[in-house]
Formats: structure tokens, sequence, C-alpha cells
């Protein structure tokens, strides 16, 4: 005891260092902050100032207690003659002078007002307002994320992420698991410390289940199909209900994580050929474990419709849910090929006496066959040998007398009707036709285009495996508007053909009843690596001006064919491992991008004429020349609604120039976003970008707000 007494006391004497006197008048007091007007020792005063995060104590008048990070503005004082009440061998001050001493705090205050948003990449977007008290220059914030309850399998190591610069406010914290409740502390440092941490709690969105086992069939009635349905899992999230859902012969039903089928009856009214026949919690299982599919019972509120197995036997499939606050997440099983199963069932459940007659009687019938036939060969061969010995009595030359009859309608197409072109055959006949085994598609939907859904995948060619994202096309189904619409947009892809910076089309593959148009992926999007950097990941600046070059020189090429890309922001551009961008969403590729609100990339005279125009690119593109340089930042982000950014815009208001960036470099930009389009720079004087310098960005003033961006 007498050792942690002696420690403490050593503490406190280490912590109130004496500073000395200084004048400090009543009316400007040399520290700012009054805590209290009842101190009576130096040691009580300073324990207060310590506790709310100042660097210094004063004592002022015998009583007064301030607080502050400064000291001395007035200047040095001989006036500090008053005792202290509880402690007379030490002066606290005197009427116009204040003794100082250090608290022994270093660091800032905690950060305030901590605000975090899930994202639906297992992220958080996490705001926060600087320290009251800085003590000095904030340099940097570290962040810390903890998992305090998760469905993860094996222990979760903490996140670190650190943020460069007093002036940021936010980040965002990737890597983290779905379904999980993290601990967040964020701490400041300056110079000299680091403050203590503050601390906030949060849920991440939850991720689909693992894939369940497809239900095993164990018999087949006239109306019902009895299965053996296995337990699902998920570290995601919790496991929380079940559905079993029917698909009837020839259907192809859609799966993914945020796919719902209808009810028995909507299905039948709709004509969708797949439904849900019975939903139960995760707690019953144990109930349903052996499942009967059409007893005719209301299971979960879902009807379990009788089936028909008399002539194709319909396919069963099981959905495990999770659910954790208003999210949903699904994950569908296989479905059971039970027409091949039910046959082997039946053949296996037959006689082995019968099975052996039916054999016998196959090979008779098929030895009768071969008899046949080559008598048949014999016959025709000799009928074809008495032919030849009959001879012409004389050569004659066979020629074409008199006009052209109709001899076959199947073979004559009249000379005035021209034969129809089939554009589809044509623009298929420009791609490479991927075989179905060189194609995996991932079943989780990434996004719903206009035409059907997009999915990740990988391609096999050369020998070797490539990431790409596919377009599922169910083009049977489309109307005649639709796939018109549908070409011309693939046509644009081929017509773009292959260049260094565009993101472009693999191929297609196509089965009977869906086309597959498969597209280049690159790794990473520039965006993503624009808001990682705030985070504290490596963006090497130097790389800005060369990618914004090379993304010219794209559109350039694209221009050359006369396509308009009416989707160019950061969101639409794909960066290689080796720093190379790729640009992506034209024509039909741009329904593999994110949902974007394209208003504050939009040019003026686009506003009210949604006129798609050369002019109108080089205006997004001064836009996403913004962005780069603010790594990320959200354009007009004090603008809320799209009328305010187009009123603001009329009224010549344009992005501000960030302070890193040069002069020249923010002339460019803003001839980029000139009222008169002909004033604009062309894409070939963009190209010469590199050319200028660039400086070390230091801060990021301007901030990130997703739901701005997206639809």
């Amino acid at each position: 005891m007498t050792a942690i007494i002696l420690l403490f006391c050593i503490n406190i004497v280490l912590g109130q260092e004496y500073e000395g006197c200084f004048k400090s008048p009543a009316e400007d007091p040399d520290l700012s902050s009054l805590i209290s007007s009842r101190i009576t020792t130096p040691t009580e005063c300073i324990e207060q100032c310590h506790s709310h995060d100042h660097m210094f104590a004063g004592l002022q008048n015998g009583q007064r207690c301030y607080c502050g990070s400064k000291f001395g503005k007035n200047g040095l004082s001989d006036a500090c003659n008053i005792s202290c009440i509880a402690d007379t061998s030490k002066y606290c001050g005197g009427q116009e002078a204040m003794s100082i001493y250090s608290t022994g705090q270093k660091g800032p205050s905690r950060p305030r007002t901590i605000q975090i948003i899930p994202q639906k990449d297992n992220s958080f977007l996490i705001t926060w307002q600087p320290p009251d008290i800085s003590n000095g220059n904030i340099t940097s914030y570290t962040l810390t994320a903890v998992a305090i309850k998760t469905y993860a399998y094996n222990i979760l190591p903490p996140i670190e992420s650190q943020v460069q610069g007093g002036t940021s406010n936010n980040t965002i914290l990737r890597g983290l698991q779905p379904g999980t409740k993290y601990n967040i502390s964020i701490s400041a440092s300056n110079s000299q410390g680091i403050s203590k941490p503050a601390y906030v709690t949060e849920w991440t969105s939850i991720g689909p289940p693992d894939k369940p086992i497809t239900p095993k069939i164990l018999n087949i009635d006239k109306t019902t199909i009895t299965v053996m349905l296995s337990e699902g899992s998920s570290e995601n999230g919790p496991v929380s209900a079940y559905q079993v859902v029917v698909v009837q012969p020839g259907t192809i039903s859609p799966v993914g994580s945020d796919v719902l089928y209808s009810n028995y009856e909507k299905s039948f009214q709709e004509g969708l050929g797949y439904y849900i026949t019975a939903e139960f919690d995760a707690s019953d299982f144990h109930n349903y474990k052996k499942f009967v599919v059409g007893d005719g019972r209301l299971i979960g509120g879902y009807y379990n419709a009788p089936l028909k197995t008399d002539s194709m036997i319909p396919q069963i499939g099981l959905v495990v849910i999770s659910k954790a606050q208003r999210e949903v997440q699904y994950s569908y099983s296989n479905f059971t090929n039970s027409i091949k199963e039910s046959q082997k069932d039946k053949i296996y459940q037959m006689d082995p006496d019968v099975i052996v007659f039916i054999l016998r009687m196959g090979i008779i019938f098929l030895g009768s066959l071969l008899i046949i036939s080559i008598l048949i060969f014999y016959l025709i061969r000799r009928r074809h040998e008495k032919a030849h010995i009959i001879k012409l009595p004389e050569q004659q030359e066979l020629t074409l007398q008199g006009p052209l009859h109709e001899v076959d309608n199947m073979g004559y197409i009249p000379e005035d009707v021209p034969e129809r072109v089939n554009h589809y055959q044509e623009l298929k006949n420009k791609v490479w036709s991927i075989p179905q085994s060189s194609l995996s598609i991932n079943n989780a939907i990434l996004r719903r285009g206009r035409f059907g859904t997009v999915h990740s995948g990988t391609v096999q060619k050369d020998d070797q495996t490539c990431s790409v994202v596919i377009h599922t096309i169910a083009d049977r189904s489309l109307k005649p508007s639709e796939k018109q619409a549908m070409l011309r947009e693939l046509d644009v892809c081929i017509k773009a053909s292959t260049m260094m910076y565009l993101a472009g089309l693999v191929g297609t593959c196509e089965t009977s009843d869906t086309l597959y148009v498969v597209l280049e992926i690159p790794p990473q999007l520039l965006k993503h690596l624009l808001l990682s950097a705030r985070s504290g990941t490596i963006f090497p600046v130097d790389q800005i001006l060369p990618i914004g070059s090379s993304i010219a020189s794209a559109l350039q090429h694209l221009e050359n064919y006369k396509i308009v890309h009416t989707h160019l922001c950061a969101r639409s551009i794909g960066i290689t491992n080796d720093w190379i961008p790729k640009v992506m969403g034209h024509g039909i590729s741009k329904y593999v991008l994110e949902d974007i609100n394209f208003a504050r990339w939009r040019a003026i005279e686009c506003f009210t004429s949604k006129k798609k125009h050369q002019p109108g690119v080089v205006w997004a593109f001064g836009v996403l020349l913004w962005e780069m340089l603010s790594m990320g930042g959200t354009p007009y982000s004090n603008l809320s609604f799209d009328s305010e950014v187009e009123e603001a815009v009329e009224q010549g208001i344009r992005l501000p120039q960030l302070p890193d960036t040069p002069d020249p470099l923010y002339e460019v930009m803003l001839s980029c976003w000139q009222v008169d389009p002909e004033e604009r720079p062309t894409f070939d004087e963009l190209e010469r970008l590199n050319t200028l310098s660039i400086c070390p960005i230091t801060a990021f003033t301007e901030p990130y707000i997703p739901e701005l961006e997206l639809n």
C-alpha cells in the first residue's frame, strides 16, 4: 500500500510542473476557461483541468481555477502573492496575476458527434466532429473496430484505420464481417500525443447465408414429393427461417440474395411457374426435416398445393432466410433433378426378372434392325449399279433456256424481293462465341439491367481464367422493341472494338433461351480507390494526370466511332493492378454500373434538353478530374437536390478550386465547364493533361455523401 501511495504522489508531482507566474488582467485572464471559484489547492485545480483535457491549470485570487492550452500572452509577473487556502506554503496567484501549472495532458480531447452508416458492401461510413480542445494541430485520427458479437465461425481480429489530416471528418472502414456488432473507437492525435478514445457501437449489414444442400428426393407419388432437407448455416447473420419452393418443369426461376418468390395463388395468376409452398421458423426445422411437398396443408401462411407428377416432375428447392432488423437475405439451394431421379427410382424398384426380360427383348429388337439395314443397303447398291450400265446416246451440254420458273417452293427466291438481313446473327458473328463449358456464372445478382440481370463470373480462354461480368438476357421473352434496343446497345460495344483504355466486350454465349453478354471487369473501381485513400490506403497522386490523359484517349476513341459516353464519372472507371484505367459504361455495359444519379456530372445544356453530345462528355470529364483531386468527394455536396445543382450551374457557380490543385490544372477544369459547348476543349487536347504538374494532396476538404450520388 505504501508503494502505491508513493507512486501516486510521484505522478502528482510530475503532473504539477510549475510553469511560473504570469500577468492576468481580470477582464482578460491568461487562461480563458473558468472551471471553479472555490479551489483551495493547486492539486485540486490541476485535477479539474486534466479531467477536461486541458494542458494547463491556473490559479488567481487564491481560489479561482482556470484551464487552457496556451499561456503567457501578457508576459511574466511577480504579483503571485496570495497564499492557497488549504496549503499556505504555496501561492495561488494574485489580483492581476495567475500561477500556471502543467496538467500532464498532451493530446487533444475526444472526437465528438460520431455517426455510423452501415454500407451494403460490409463497411461503415463514419463521420465525426473534431475535438473541442485540440491542444495544438490535429495531425490524424485512429479508428479501431472490435467485434463484440458475431455469427462468424472464427474469432475476428480488430480492424484499424488511420486518417491523415486535421480537417478530415469522415472515412469508410472496410473489411468488416457481415452481421456483426462492432465497438468503434476514434482517437485524435496531435504532434505531442493521442486523445482518449470516443466509442460507439453499430451492426454491419447482414449477408446471404451459406448455400444450402440440395433437397434429397425420398419418394414420388401422384400429387406429392417427399424430400429430406438439410439444416442451413450462416456466418453472415442469423438463420431465421426456411422456405420450400417449387419450380414447374421448363421454367427458369431467378435466384439471388434479394429474390423472393410469390405464393401459389399469385404465381398461378401471373403464370410465373415457381412459388413458395411452405415457410417455417428455424427453431421448427426438426419438425420439417422430412418434408412432404404437395400435401395440401397451409404451412407458415403458404398453401402447399398438390403437385402434378404424371408427366414431368416439378423441381424442389430449399431457401435459407436470414433476418436482422429491417434486412432480409436469401440463399437458394440447387433444385432437384427430379425427372432423372424418379426414373432411376422406378428402375431400381423393378423386379430383376423383369429387367432381364426387357434387356433380352431390346437385344432382339436391335439385332433385327441391324439385319434389315444390311438388306436395304444391299438392294440399293444393286439398283445403283444397274442404273450406271444405261448410257446416254450422246454427250449433251446442259444449259438453261428461257426464264427461271419456280421448281421448289422452299428453294426459290424471286429476284425482286430482297432477302431479309438477320442483324442478330450478323452481330453475333462479329464477337467470340464462348463455349458454355468455358463460362462460369455466380448466382448472386450484382445489378438488374434493362434487359436482364448482371452477375459476376469467370471465363476460360487460352488456358487462362479471367474475371468478368455477365449480362443475362432472356432474349426470347423480350418484346421486339426491347430486342432492337438491346441489339443497338450490344452493337455499341462491338463497334468500339478493343482498345487499351476501354473495358471491352469479351464475347457472347447463347443457350436455347438465354443470351449471355460477357464483359471485361477490372479488379478495382477508381471511386473505391479514391475513397480508400481517405482511410489511409495509398493512392499515388502522380498517377492522377496519367489516368486522366488515358481516359481522354479512350473517349477520343469512342468519338471516332460516333459513340457518346453518357455515364462518365469515377464509378465508371475501372483500374487494373498496373494503374491503367479502363472506361466502362458505354453501350450495354452501362447496366454493369451502380445506379448513379448523374445530375452532378451533367452539362448545363443537358439539364433541360437531355441532349447527348461530346461537349457534354467533356463537361463530365472536368467533374471526374475534380473527383480525383478531391479523393472521391461528392460534387456540389452542399446542395441536396438536383434542382439546386441545376440552378447553381445556371447561375455560373462551378466546383471550387481545391487547396492542393495548381492554377493551370484548375483552368483546364474550368474550360470543360464553359457555357458555350464550342469553347470546351477536345479530347485530343485533354490527352495532353500529363504534361501539367500536380501537387501532393495534404487534406480532404470535400465530404463524400453517397446518398447524393446514388439513386
